[in-house]
């Protein structure tokens, strides 16, 4: 198989403070940490679930980026998910011979250590990021 496990499941909102309020007291999550990726558009709070992790995700600006893009889009919700793999290198090699169309799988993005994805319109609308088991 080459999934091995959910990792994480990231889920667009428009308004992290509510939402990571929601999650805490409607399921009895706790909030692991929260922060700020001004490389990637956007704030973030991390709830973990068993050894996987629920990440909120709110675009910093609400009308730029990919996440402002999708919640205008669709709506609030899953965004994407990353699911571990034994060998990211053995994973991006079969997806490729399948055809499956990857994001940022190019050898020298792949050197400077970056993710991997899984194009949304091979996955029935969901991002999927490949993470390598630690």
């Amino acid at each position: 198989m080459m999934f091995s496990k959910i990792r994480a499941v990231h889920i667009a909102v428009k308004n992290l403070e509510e939402a990571t309020k929601d999650f805490s007291e409607n399921f009895n999550l706790e909030v692991s940490r929260t922060g700020t990726m001004p490389e990637t558009g956007i704030n973030n709070a991390f709830l973990p679930v068993g050894d996987a992790v629920i990440e909120l995700i709110q675009p910093i600006d609400p009308e730029q980026g990919p996440v402002a893009k999708f919640i205008k889009n669709r709506g609030e919700g899953v965004y994407m998910m990353a699911m571990e793999v034994d060998n990211l290198d053995k994973a991006v090699e079969i997806l490729k011979e399948k055809g499956v169309r990857l994001l940022d799988a190019e050898p020298e993005v792949r050197a400077k250590g970056g993710p991997v994805f899984i194009h949304p319109k091979w996955t029935h609308g969901l991002l999927i990021e490949l993470v390598e088991k630690a």
